[in-house]
C-alpha cells in the first residue's frame, strides 16, 4: 500500500478537526474605526446584556430579506400562478409535479415521465412546450 493511501484521509480530516475547534472561537465584531473585524471569544466570557445585544445585531442572517424583496417575491409568485392557469390543464399538471409545486419535491425529469407513463423524449418536449407557453404569459419574462 502506498503512503498516500492513510496519510491523505488522516492529513484532511486532522485539518478538518482542527478548523472546526478554531472557528468556534471567533465571532464578527463591528468596530467604529476599521469595520468589520473579528474578536477572540470564550464560552467563559460573561457578558453583561448590553454586550449581548452588540453582538446578536453584529451577526446579521444572511437569508432575511428585506420588506421590498419579500413583497417583490411574493409579486412574482402571484404572476406565476396566474400564468399557469393560462395554460392547458394537461401542462398545469405536468409542471406543478415537475417542479414540485404539489408536494415540495423537485421530481427529475425521468421519475415525471414515469409517474406520467411518458417516454423521456416526450416529457422532455412536453416541459419544454410547456415553459415555452409559461414564459409567453408572465410579464416579466423576456
Amino acid at each position: 500500500m502506498k503512503f498516500l493511501t492513510y496519510a491523505a484521509p488522516a492529513i484532511r480530516n486532522a485539518m478538518i478537526d482542527f478548523v472546526r475547534t478554531e472557528a468556534t472561537q471567533f465571532e464578527p465584531k463591528i468596530t467604529e474605526k476599521d469595520g468589520l473585524g473579528f474578536q477572540l471569544i470564550r464560552l467563559e466570557d460573561i457578558l453583561s446584556e448590553e454586550e449581548q445585544m452588540q453582538r446578536i445585531e453584529a451577526i446579521a442572517h444572511p437569508f432575511v430579506l428585506s420588506p421590498e424583496d419579500i413583497y417583490i417575491k411574493k409579486e412574482e409568485v402571484w404572476e406565476l400562478y396566474q400564468a399557469v392557469r393560462e395554460l392547458n390543464a394537461r401542462e398545469q399538471t405536468y409542471l406543478l409535479y415537475r417542479f414540485g409545486f404539489t408536494d415540495d419535491i423537485e421530481h427529475p425529469l425521468i421519475g415525471t415521465a414515469v409517474h406520467f407513463h411518458l417516454t423521456e423524449s416526450r416529457a422532455k418536449r412536453m416541459e419544454k412546450e410547456a415553459i415555452k407557453h409559461l414564459r409567453s404569459q408572465l410579464p416579466w419574462w423576456y
